[in-house]
């Protein structure tokens, strides 16, 4: 019997690291802590109370209620995911929990070995499996959790449909299923389940696959849209300054002759609005990289035409690792969304913007910060519109930062919008 109990907790211990992984959970407050120590101690109380007042037997019959469902309900607390992925998650962890007892009873049952045997070899399927999960299973977990929302019930069905086999038939005592089932019957259904998952993780590659190529279409048509503002901007200050020569000599002229008739006050106004035109038609420098200099340029003049307040401490080098259409993608798409946010402000004097830029331990940190006025819906951390042709502004941001193995956040709090990469 304390071999069981073992067991059970290392299994347990086992499932909620591998959630803890899967889920990419991160409690950064210090009262979420305190209220989930609080919580796992309450669970543990009561869980403590039914084994020691009614026994095993009765403790593992109530098993999902006194243990699968707190476990649920608090990674639903934690984690960033919706209900439905915590649930598959917490599923596939119980199917891989048992399936080590399941693995380690048809061994010792083959070979005549104990039970205590088959609890050895259970215990030393788990540090090699959590490693695998670890660095094979977690990477497309993870990018199915944060780029699907369909689907997750129907991948659900197979470990619940797994689990409630098992239960109905030893509640979760193994070697009561395998007394029942026989070794041949165990090998089977562990042959069964491990194809069902091989399949859904090869499912998971394909469609991970799909959704980059999809993503890199998008960035490709994105880049070219920027490229064309980049070159119509370059034109148009071409044009202009090509012009404004042209044009010198004769703007020199009519500036000597109100000189010659003494006529300072002409002169002076003459020369103002040629000054205004001149700095019209000129490139505002905001970093040393010519290219993004120029989206910058034309957003950041967009923004002031919008009344908004500009604050800028761009710190970019010519040279990047991170591609200069790459860079104009993000500063385009971050900086026009901000726009668009302000633009919703009716007091001019609160429309305000910021943006930020500078390289930390060989890392190009990049920031946008916007006022805004409502309510920013988020699934799954990521911003949405219910806009049409809205919302692919974020997800080009956060397929750039994919590609160069970056990180991104998007947060709004006190009705500032926030727009973090780092590359």
């Amino acid at each position: 019997m304390a071999m069981d109990y073992i067991r059970s907790l290392i299994s347990l211990i086992f499932a909620i690291s591998v959630m803890y992984i899967l889920l990419d959970c991160e409690i950064k407050l210090k009262k979420n802590r305190y209220l989930l120590g609080l919580y796992a101690t309450v669970v543990l109380i009561v869980d403590g109370f039914v084994l020691l007042k009614f026994g095993y037997p009765t403790f593992m019959k109530l098993y999902p209620l006194l243990v699968h469902l707190p476990v649920f309900l608090a990674f639903v607390f934690i984690s960033k995911f919706k209900p439905i992925k915590v649930f598959f998650v917490l599923w596939t962890l119980i199917v891989i929990s048992t399936s080590f007892s399941l693995v380690g009873l048809i061994i010792s049952y083959s070979f005549g070995s104990s039970k205590e045997t088959a609890n050895i070899i259970s215990y030393i399927l788990y540090l090699p499996t959590y490693l695998m999960i670890y660095k094979y299973i977690r990477p497309p977990f993870l990018y199915m959790l944060r780029n699907t929302d369909k689907g997750w019930l129907g991948f659900s069905m197979i470990p619940i449909s797994y689990s409630v086999l098992v239960y109905s038939i030893g509640m979760y005592n193994m070697d009561e299923v395998i007394n029942r089932l026989n070794v041949k019957y165990g090998v089977l259904l562990f042959i069964l389940v491990f194809s069902a998952y091989f399949l859904i993780l090869r499912f998971f590659k394909q469609t991970r696959e799909q959704i980059t190529l999809q993503n890199e279409q998008n960035l490709l048509m994105t880049q070219v849209a920027e490229a064309q503002i980049h070159f119509e901007a370059l034109q148009e200050s071409q044009e202009k300054t090509m012009l404004y020569r042209h044009d010198m000599r004769h703007h020199l002229n009519l500036i000597n002759s109100y000189l010659i008739d003494n006529n300072k006050e002409a002169a002076q106004k003459y020369i103002t609005e040629v000054e205004k035109n001149i700095d019209g038609a000129t490139v505002e420098k905001y970093c040393s990289n010519y290219t993004v200099n120029l989206i910058l340029s034309s957003y950041i003049s967009k923004a002031k035409n919008e009344q908004i307040t500009v604050e800028t401490q761009i710190n970019l080098p010519e040279n990047n690792a991170v591609s200069d259409m790459d860079l104009c993608v993000i500063f385009a798409n971050a900086i026009e969304n901000a726009i668009n946010a302000c633009k919703g402000i009716n007091d001019a004097n609160e429309r305000t913007l910021q943006v930020v830029s500078r390289i930390k331990n060989n890392k190009l940190y990049l920031q946008i910060t916007n006022s805004f006025d409502g309510t920013i819906i988020f699934v799954d951390d990521m911003p949405v519109s219910t806009e049409e042709n809205h919302g692919r502004g974020t997800k080009s941001i956060a397929a750039i930062a994919q590609k160069y193995g970056g990180v991104y956040s998007f947060t709004s709090e006190d009705r500032v919008f926030k727009a973090s990469i780092i590359l």
